[in-house]
């Protein structure tokens, strides 16, 4: 078998590759796509490439590994759906796609596999109902968490019927508590009586919820567009007696607007988490404990409503592991909010200078960088149109309970529209994570972000903020202060004493590439996506420590 720095290209081995039975690659951070070729593998039993940063899509071909026993292909960031062809390995037992980034609906196929004895695809972007079918149906709630758009009972969420409510259908009778046949047919002649009054009920109440759904059409479409009146807020109410108005994206939250609006309007100082640029962010409880992040937008910042609204309907259609969620917004008389997702972890910026109680260990800090790099790659290159944040730092890399970080604050600013121009020409950012180019001429740019990650990861090395007091009293910032050590190989001096695991390749990797994301030309800097490659190539999962014992001697 080979591989090689892009990943899986090549599975096949010449002669009798088709006898493998065992890949098993985890944490290698290989990169790269799973080949089609994967198919050849006819004998293969066991497949585990989890926590390999593989991405693209699975391949349909892995169906012709009819004597898979194990999948296991967890935390990487593939995308597309299940293959269909995935229930002809009729021996599967271990079934692991979690914490991807795959989507669609989940295959019926899968009903197929009756030796599954563990499934898991938790924390991807699956929507529809769950099949209740075969196999599928005898998992619970913790197979599918993390998925907000699916429904079934495996989940005990009621799907949604195109009349907009949910419809519960009646199970059959077992046969045990089928109607004896000896009861007579006049018996079963009032049941027919029944049964036919009941549908007609139901066909009535059909009836009437559709009248009712079509008189709101235009709330209900694609967006799940909601429009209330605000009756918690009379003096604002009088100013604009449009009331408030509350659109969600990646499916509906699971609460009533008026559960919404009522708990936006009372949050207060208690409830502030943070401010920044664009306002102040607060921490919204639901009654289920249902925790999100709240952002109210400063006044001074607001646009037109149309153009706001055009620009946050781009990116509540954006999606990724690395981002995070723009789960919705609500316009009210006085003030515009934002609902994103809340992460428990709180910002790296918090993490590395803040909390003493815990410190950040070089593994962590690699997974870190590479997870930012890929949430800030698909912005450059993956969108539509394309997105240059303006303001990379530590404290806009917000992390979840896993330590998995995600881009925050992306798209306030400015959207790329003209292809040929990615430029905009009114300065933001943060004070020692700016190009300089951009601080001369107020013109952003991928590149200028590029910098900006060159200084963050500057920062995950060093554990100083740009702007600490070390560099000043020097007459130099982080990049020159970074460059002088490096060139006089003095690189124990850099890194954070509390990276007692840090080994020397690595470090080495990561500050090569600060200094190429940092080049004063900004031609000379590589793109995101060139950024990502190489971190993936290069950086591997760690090493026993040696990094200060190979620089001791200097």
């Amino acid at each position: 078998m080979s591989l090689t720095v892009h990943g899986l290209v090549s599975l096949v081995i010449p002669g009798n590759n088709e006898f493998a039975q065992c890949i098993n690659l985890p944490y290698m951070q290989l990169g790269g796509i799973i080949s089609p070729s994967i198919g050849k593998l006819s004998r293969l039993h066991r497949l585990a490439l989890h926590q390999n940063g593989l991405h693209g899509v699975i391949p349909n071909e892995i169906g012709n590994c009819t004597e898979l026993r194990a999948l296991y292909l967890r935390a990487n960031y593939l995308q597309g759906g299940i293959p269909s062809d995935i229930g002809n390995l009729s021996y599967l037992h271990v079934l692991d796609l979690s914490s991807n980034s795959l989507k669609g609906a989940i295959p019926s196929s899968i009903g197929r596999l009756t030796q599954l004895r563990l499934l898991n695809l938790s924390t991807n972007f699956f929507s529809g109902e769950i099949p209740d079918v075969g196999v599928l149906s005898t998992f619970g709630n913790n197979a599918f968490i993390g998925n907000l758009d699916l429904c079934g009972q495996q989940v005990q969420k009621p799907c949604r019927t195109s009349l907009g409510f949910p419809v519960v259908l009646p199970h059959a009778e077992s046969d045990e508590a089928a109607v004896p046949a000896r009861r007579s047919s006049h018996y079963v002649k009032w049941l027919l009586v029944g049964a036919i009054t009941i549908m007609g009920l139901v066909l009535v109440i059909t009836l009437s919820s559709l009248w009712i759904c079509l008189l709101s059409k235009k709330e209900r479409a694609a967006r799940r567009y909601i429009e209330v009146k605000d009756q918690l807020n009379p003096e604002s109410s009088r100013k604009d007696d449009a009331g408030a108005k509350l659109i969600t994206f990646h499916g509906d939250l699971p609460y009533t607007s008026f559960e919404i609006i009522e708990k936006l309007e009372s949050l207060d100082e208690d409830d502030v988490v943070g401010s920044g640029g664009f306002g102040t962010v607060y921490r919204m409880v639901m009654n289920d404990c249902g925790t999100f992040a709240v952002k109210r937008i400063d006044r001074s910042r607001e646009g037109s409503d149309q153009g706001f609204e055009r620009e946050l309907e781009i990116l509540g259609s954006i999606k990724h592991i690395n981002l995070v969620n723009l789960r919705g917004y609500c316009r009210l008389p006085s003030t515009k909010l934002l609902i994103y997702d809340y992460l428990a972890m709180g910002s790296l910026d918090d993490l590395l200078h803040e909390n003493t109680e815990q410190s950040l260990n070089w593994s962590t800090r690699l997974k870190i960088a590479l997870g930012s790099a890929r949430g800030l790659a698909y912005l450059h290159h993956d969108c539509s149109p394309k997105i240059v944040h303006r303001d990379i730092k530590s404290s806009n890399i917000l992390l979840d309970e896993n330590m998995d970080p995600r881009v925050s604050d992306f798209g306030l600013a400015k959207l790329l529209v003209d292809e040929d121009a990615h430029v905009t020409t009114v300065v933001a950012g943060t004070f020692g994570y700016l190009a300089p180019e951009y601080l001369q001429s107020g013109r952003a740019t991928e590149k200028s972000d590029v910098y900006s990650f060159g200084v963050l990861l500057l920062e995950l090395v060093t554990g100083k903020r740009p702007t600490d007091p070390t560099f000043a009293s020097r007459g130099v910032n982080v990049v020159g202060w970074m460059n002088a050590f490096l060139k006089e190989n003095r690189l124990e001096e850099v890194v954070d004493k509390r990276c007692s695991d840090a080994d020397s390749e690595s470090v080495e990797v990561i500050l090569e590439m600060a200094a190429s994301c940092t080049d004063a030309n900004a031609d000379e800097r590589p793109t995101m996506n060139q950024v990502l490659q190489i971190l993936e190539q290069e950086v591997m999962s760690p090493c026993p420590s040696d990094f200060y014992e190979s620089h001791s001697d200097h």
